[in-house]
């Protein structure tokens, strides 16, 4: 048979061997960190996304955000918890008790910054839709755990709307490239271009349901990506 162009055929075996992608995307992606006055200790998932606003040039902070974030309470009357499907569940500053919130809420309040069909909430899809989104250009929120390995302690709450899983270690960072083996990350703890394991990160990632958003709108020039081979 003869080989695809693509590809390369060894003299011991002649089997062909595919090439790689690029082994290496990064994206300069600004740093915010949530604990910085005013600080927002539970506010991982609004410091995530002004940095990707930022990224795309657009000046808010991640307390104006927090400001507009939908807010549900912990416990309702009736026993059931808040679901963060509908908004941030408790106080995000941490002066009082909090947890997170999830996709919904989050590309909601980006789409009060950017116009909606440039916000793609990719959640539920595969692990390689955040790659393809960085290959473009595009950084992703996404939702993770502060290990970044699956959290054994799930819980299920019971909401007004239906059952959902909560993680007690629940984070959300921004992914801003990936190489074979790792993931390079903003964490809003604040530590810039974080290098993860990719394996684990992205089984975290699936446990915390697949949740990924990204703005696929105008971006700094490429001479401020830097991509390797």
């Amino acid at each position: 048979m003869r080989p695809d162009e693509s590809e390369e055929v060894t003299a011991e075996s002649a089997m062909p061997l595919q090439t790689e992608p690029a082994v290496l995307v990064r994206l300069d992606v600004p740093l915010l960190n949530q604990l910085d006055p005013p600080a927002l200790l539970l506010g991982c998932e609004v410091t995530a996304l002004a940095m990707i606003l930022q990224y795309n040039e657009i000046p808010v902070t991640k307390n104006d955000l927090a400001d507009r974030l939908p807010v549900v309470p912990i416990y309702y009357e009736n026993g059931l918890h808040g679901n963060p499907n509908k908004g941030f569940v408790g106080d995000v500053t941490g002066s009082d008790y909090g947890f997170c919130v999830y996709h919904g809420p989050i590309a909601s309040l980006a789409a009060e910054y950017i116009p909606s069909n440039h916000v793609e909430d990719i959640s539920g899809q595969d692990f390689s839709s955040v790659i393809a989104a960085l290959d473009r250009g595009f950084p992703v929120w996404v939702v993770t755990t502060t290990t970044f390995l699956p959290d054994d302690a799930l819980e299920v709450w019971q909401t007004p709307t239906g059952p959902v899983n909560i993680s007690y270690i629940m984070h959300s960072v921004v992914v801003v490239g990936y190489d074979a083996d790792s993931l390079y990350i903003n964490n809003p703890y604040g530590q810039k271009d974080q290098k993860v394991d990719r394996r684990n990160f992205t089984l975290a990632w699936e446990q915390m349901g697949k949740q990924a958003i990204y703005i696929a709108a105008e971006t700094p020039d490429q001479a401020e990506m830097q991509i390797k081979e």
